[in-house]
């Protein structure tokens, strides 16, 4: 007999279960198919499991047993086929175990919740037991959570549960759990008598019968009080049933706002993308338009005509802080119809918001890197701002690139994906020019303004003002200027805190975290030293922990800092910091951009946050005080991280009618970068760098991966890596790629919350038959390895 069998993934982190195990669909439970959270017991536990097939087999061929799936976690499949798809392609790509992948579109995690039930012989368990737990029962508390059964019955406890007098159980319980709306359902008319004895009672019997069953939020709204409901139940005029609660929408604009005028550069770019859009196929397109060009008009015409097209759109952008703005220039036109995700909504927001794009209540789904993971109904376009930037990498595993994740959906979704910047990466623009992807230009800004004149101003020759060793006199004298045309004013400083080091000026010591080998930073408004690595805090010191001297000099300024000298240098100007420290609170970042867009204050400094992709009237001066902070970090990509940063951070000035000013701080005013960023010179600056790339054999000329071994241990992290560099030197010569691989290294911060890093690069023209060859090794199933595919 032919019966229903469905191929399972375990939910658990192991690299040895990346592989399916059959159970049987029991009866009534016909709806299981691929896509389905289920319980199963696996191993003598209960686990959550997802089904990725459904096959029909004769089970009594079979020589071993198959277990029943148990229940299902949901009424739907969590997963579309489409949403299965891209996450064995991330499990492909980017070498990690499917349920890695699978865990990136989870918003509730199940967790095994272990409990204690007693048994009718627990009276059986030494007295002074008895009544350590009779209170327990007396109480009415059937059942201990296994913390509380481990502090009664101690190293007891398993015997106990052996000989029949305890019951140990393992449920799984969502941290989440689908919202429910009670309703007040009428079962019978009053009779006069019960009308007369309370005229409340009456008019809410009225009521319902005239509306019928109504939420208990709407009754009242209409005025009738808790305890009057309650008291109609308790009469059984009516009974309550439970609903699934009713999405709702954070979206406060109304819509139906007017659109603004197009350029004939806009024009041709949305006809270009919306053609696409009709034949329904994949395509990709790089929009390479000068900061002000009006990409983001391009992108809400093109949503536009796929929602007309019976689609929903996918507006992609690096920072949280974008979501809001972009947000809000799409809510102003399609009201309710626009989502955002991201990851500081909390659990209740971001599941209404996955119920709202999977009813298709809301088509236009604008996020962070975490959108990409919803259950998108008709996908038809895909929007990645700001293509370039380094947020849409995942720093842990799976190390995902989001870009490169949403150019593979758009294949899978069969749909065009638009990749926009002002400075593409190098990778994408040579992609373009190579003719893989089209290329749309747009050269000029919306109210055909110039772009900012920029100022480099070398520091050696003339030295910061200020304590912070920071400011330079012109950009003091430009802040004045700026300020007394009443017009505003963006610092930019990729450095937070107050100081970036304490020395002992006595014997040099520096204080450094415990954990990573790495100094402690500073925070004034705190008054304690951070970690910005392992993120631990530690008291400001007194004295020198070596040679007991009360002098400590604070060496190197962050944010904090300049919001000290800002005031006491240019006293008329109301300041406000923007940086991680400052936007920790919920909608904080949305806050301060909305108080500095409507002028309550006039200068806003801080890290790369304030470079990117903010539009705000009458901003006409940018100072980029330290431009060679990026230039220096130990990465291929320095050079293109510190020309994108300078250029977009320019951007931000002379946005309107009147061209903007950027005053450009640097030690090194002769470097390639620093001069073609002053011009704001792409194409110059792509020619030099692909040089180097091309010299050098880095993207895009070949892939990357890179291996990293950790252990507490030096020793045996290092140990590890040359195991895997000597199986790395007698596989490579065997491929048909041509790969190459160095030595294992240090990395730069070698250790960090107390696990050292020892790394061993891997370029090739392709990556994969050695990506083959390692799946097939044992050697890279242990978990103290992490893989990282397109390494940053």
């Amino acid at each position: 007999m032919m019966e229903s069998v469905a191929e399972v993934l375990i939910n658990r982190p192991s690299k040895h279960l990346n592989r399916t195990f059959s159970y049987r669909i029991p009866k009534g439970m016909e709806e299981a198919r691929a896509g389905y959270r289920c319980i199963v017991t696996f191993a003598r536990r209960k686990e959550e499991g997802i089904i990725l097939s459904v096959h029909e087999e004769d089970l009594s061929r079979i020589s071993y047993k198959i277990l029943d799936i148990e229940s299902l976690v949901d009424s739907f499949p969590w997963f579309t086929r489409e949403m299965l798809d891209t996450a064995l392609w991330i499990s492909s790509y980017y070498m990690c175990t499917l349920i890695d992948a699978l865990r990136l579109f989870y918003i509730d995690k199940k967790a095994v919740r272990t409990t204690v039930t007693y048994k009718p012989d627990w009276k059986k368990i030494t007295e002074e037991k008895v009544s350590a737990i009779s209170s327990l029962v007396d109480s009415s508390v059937e059942v201990l959570e296994e913390k509380y059964a481990v502090l009664l019955f101690g190293e007891k406890l398993p015997d106990y549960v052996k000989k029949g007098y305890l019951e140990k159980k393992e449920t799984l319980a969502a941290s989440h759990r689908v919202p429910l709306e009670k309703w007040i359902v009428p079962d019978r008319k009053l009779t006069e008598q019960e009308r007369h004895k309370s005229r409340k009672q009456a008019e809410l019997s009225d009521f319902l019968e005239a509306e019928g069953p109504s939420s208990l939020e709407k009754l009242k709204e209409k005025g009738f009080s808790t305890a009057l409901i309650h008291a109609y139940l308790l009469h059984n005029y009516g009974h309550a049933v439970y609903h699934r609660k009713k999405t709702y929408s954070l979206i406060e604009e109304e819509g139906g706002g007017q659109s603004k005028q197009l350029t004939s550069e806009q024009k041709e770019a949305v006809k270009t993308i919306c053609t696409a859009i009709d034949q329904e196929a994949y395509a990709g397109f790089l929009l390479k338009g000068v900061t002000g060009s009006g990409k983001t008009e391009v992108y809400l015409r093109a949503a536009r005509h796929a929602l007309e097209a019976g689609g929903s759109a996918l507006i992609l952008v690096p920072e949280i802080a974008l979501t809001n703005q972009m947000t809000s220039y799409f809510a102003s036109i399609f009201g309710d119809k626009v989502v955002f995700m991201h990851s500081n909504l909390s659990k209740g927001e971001r599941y209404n918001n996955r119920m709202r794009i999977s009813n298709g209540e809301s088509p236009i789904v604008i996020g962070s890197r975490s959108a990409i993971f919803m259950p998108f109904k008709n996908l038809k376009l895909i929007v990645v701002d700001e293509e370039y930037d380094s947020s849409y990498k995942q720093g842990e595993t799976p190390r995902y690139n989001g870009r490169d994740v949403a150019k593979v959906m758009a294949v899978i979704y069969h749909c065009p994906i638009v990749l926009g910047a002002a400075t593409p990466s190098i990778a994408t623009y040579y992609a373009a020019c190579q003719g893989k992807i089209g290329l749309i230009s747009m050269k000029e800004r919306v109210f055909k303004t110039p772009l900012p004149k920029v100022y480099v101003c070398d520091l050696k020759e003339t030295p910061p003002v200020d304590g912070s060793g920071l400011i330079s006199a012109p950009l003091i004298s430009l802040l004045h200027k700026t300020l007394a045309e009443k017009n505003k004013a963006i610092l930019l400083l990729n450095r937070r805190g107050f100081a970036t080091t304490l020395m002992c000026p006595s014997c040099g010591y520096v204080f450094k975290c415990p954990n990573c080998d790495v100094p402690l930073v500073y925070h004034k408004e705190t008054g304690r030293l951070e970690c910005h690595y392992c993120e631990t805090v530690h008291p400001l010191p007194k004295e020198c922990p070596r040679c007991k001297s009360r002098r400590i000099l604070y060496l190197g300024a962050g944010t904090e800092r300049i919001e000290e000298e800002l005031p006491q240098l240019i006293p008329e100007a109301r300041v406000r910091r923007f940086d991680l420290d400052s936007t920790r609170k919920k909608n904080s970042a949305r806050e301060i951009l909305d108080d500095f867009r409507n002028g309550k204050f006039d200068i806003l400094f801080g890290t790369q946050m304030v470079a990117k992709g903010h539009d705000i009237p009458g901003v006409q001066t940018v100072g980029i005080l330290s431009a060679d902070s990026i230039l220096n970090i130990p990465s291929y990509l320095a050079a293109e991280q510190t020309f994108n940063l300078i250029t977009q951070c320019a951007g931000r000035a002379g946005r309107s009618r009147k061209q903007g000013e950027v005053i450009l701080q640097t030690y090194n005013p002769s470097h390639y970068v620093i001069q073609a960023a002053a011009r704001q010179d792409y194409e110059s600056f792509y020619r030099q760098e692909l040089k180097y790339r091309e010299m050098l054999a880095f993207p895009p000329f070949t892939k990357l991966m890179k291996i990293t071994c950790f252990h507490q241990e030096e020793k045996k992290a290092k140990e590890q890596a040359d195991r895997i560099y000597s199986w790395l030197r007698k596989v490579i010569p065997q491929l048909k790629d041509q790969v190459r691989c160095t030595p294992p290294f240090s990395e730069p911060i070698k250790r960090v919350r107390n696990l050292y890093y020892i790394s061993i690069l891997i370029k090739g023209k392709s990556l994969s038959s050695l990506k083959s060859a390692m799946r097939g090794a044992s050697l890279f199933q242990e978990n103290d390895i992490i893989i990282d595919v397109d390494p940053l």
